[in-house]
């Protein structure tokens, strides 16, 4: 959809206010499929640059779930007079080994929010679709 207002109360986002938004929210939800079939959702701490939404992750479930599958990224905020929500789509990648020099700038980015993980791994989901929509109350 276009960006907008929409009958009065739901306002369609521009790419450039999602991103904004995205850029002032330390926490969002990471979503994918397992390979069981079920639906996930799991918080976590992120940044984003450029075109990309980077998290870190220790071992386990998500880590070897998330690596080259197309996910879901949402992030979402409130005052007092409107919520919003930015909901992005991308190939996510472990990253935590690349040898490109972008990358390595990342993995040293303290990302303040969760405990610090002795041995991160850096998933970037490469942003190729960002949707966004505030709504008044």
């Amino acid at each position: 959809m276009e960006p907008g207002v929409i009958d009065g109360k739901v306002e369609i986002l521009s790419e450039s206010e999602c991103r904004a938004l995205l850029a002032r929210q330390p926490v969002g939800r990471v979503g994918y499929i397992t390979d069981d079939g079920k639906p996930m959702i799991v918080p976590v701490d992120f940044i984003v640059v450029d075109d990309l939404v980077v998290f870190r992750s220790g071992p386990g479930e998500k880590l070897s779930q998330l690596p080259m599958r197309q996910v879901c990224f949402e992030a979402d905020g409130q005052s007092v007079e409107r919520v919003w929500s930015v909901v992005v789509h991308g190939l996510a990648r472990d990253v935590t080994t690349a040898l490109d020099e972008r990358y390595e700038r990342l993995r040293k980015v303290r990302l303040p929010t969760f405990p610090q993980l002795r041995d991160p791994h850096w998933v970037a989901i490469g942003i190729q679709q960002i949707t966004g929509r505030r709504l008044s109350r």
